[in-house]
């Protein structure tokens, strides 16, 4: 029987290769580091083999490998395994369509993509790795910010950044306001459920009208709202806007009121009351067009209907109106403001 195969290691080369343990190098480095580590720390060829489930033979060879090459040895030689059949260049070029064309992709259609327009083949699987790193799955959202002027765009949000910096020191009152709806079928999304099975939300016999909600968020102080079987007319709208008008009255504060362009936020019905209402102390601040991003109530309606209402088909409107009432509570304890709501003189749910 032959020599037994020894590594011998200075104390500064044992410490280089402990250092790789924690390393960001690969996971076969880190072992055949280790596999020298132990062989001269007295551990023979067999133990080896036994503790990383290795042949003997592989572990004589990164024992070998050390002996001649050093740390170098280490390392895969360039060029082993499968050559890539995409380049980085070939990534780039998916993600400039997903950020520039109007449109979604899913991963086979950016396979076709890539194989039509860059004459690259890749399976979807495939792709969804290779893009993991950059790129996520999400839902897109739709956009009006192609049609914004820019300019009344910056000059309102130039004012509103002064209404807003004048609320937080207490010298005006500033709000809101917003409409939205909610449906009594709602789309079924993602969730967990057993393997092998799947889980079935039983539409009702009947869609159901739609349920409407006008609110007036007052960031980390308040938020007063009415719901309203169909959509929010012009009666509604006023009957919230005397009320808000009352209350600067009373509080002896001016109050302005940031909304979209809205019909009934502009019918002449409401115009002709803009002049009582600003005698009260009740301002009105129209935000530019197409630019709903510059109203944080937006916010509240995405967060009602994505964590509160999501995934939940109801009886009829009544059950839907209470779990609308509810996931405002929620929201509003969540945020830690206050919740009011308004009951109108007809439609509404008490």
């Amino acid at each position: 029987m032959g020599a037994r195969l020894r590594i011998f290691l200075t104390r500064e080369q044992d410490r280089t290769l402990l250092k790789l343990r924690t390393a960001d190098v690969p996971q076969k480095v880190k072992d055949r580091a280790e596999i020298i580590r132990l062989n001269a720390h007295g551990w023979y060829v067999e133990k080896i083999a036994a503790h990383f489930n290795l042949t003997l033979q592989t572990v004589r060879e990164v024992l070998h490998k050390w002996k001649s090459k050093g740390l170098e040895g280490l390392w895969e030689l360039p060029g082993r395994g499968g050559k890539s059949k995409w380049g980085e260049e070939d990534i780039v070029f998916l993600e400039e369509c997903l950020k520039k064309e109007p449109r979604t992709y899913n991963s086979l259609q950016l396979t076709q993509k890539l194989e039509r327009d860059r004459n690259v083949k890749l399976s979807p699987d495939r792709l969804r790795r290779v893009l993991k790193k950059g790129v996520n799955w999400k839902r897109a959202r739709k956009s009006h910010k192609g049609k914004q002027d820019p300019i009344a765009r910056a000059n309102k949000q130039a004012d509103l950044d002064m209404l807003e910096l004048s609320a937080a020191a207490r010298e005006i009152d500033l709000k809101y306001l917003d409409e939205s709806g909610f449906c009594v079928w709602s789309e079924p999304g993602y969730t967990y459920y057993f393997k092998g099975e799947q889980k079935r939300l039983e539409q009702t016999k009947r869609r159901g009208r739609r349920l409407s909600i006008i609110g007036f968020l007052q960031p980390i102080i308040s938020f007063v709202y009415g719901l309203v079987i169909g959509g929010v007319n012009r009666k509604s709208y006023i009957q919230m806007m005397e009320l808000e008008a009352l209350e600067a009255q009373k509080a002896g504060r001016i109050r302005v009121i940031v909304q979209d362009n809205g019909p009934i936020h502009r019918c002449k019905e409401v115009q002709q009351l803009w002049k009582k209402w600003e005698y009260m102390g009740l301002y009105i601040f129209f935000l530019p067009k197409y630019c709903s991003e510059m109203n944080p109530i937006e916010l509240e309606w995405q967060h009602l209907k994505k964590d509160e209402l999501s995934g939940q088909i109801f009886d009829d409107e009544l059950d839907l109106a209470y779990a609308v009432i509810d996931g405002v509570t929620a929201r509003g304890e969540k945020g830690n403001y206050s919740t009011q709501r308004v009951k109108f003189n007809s439609s509404s749910y008490g």
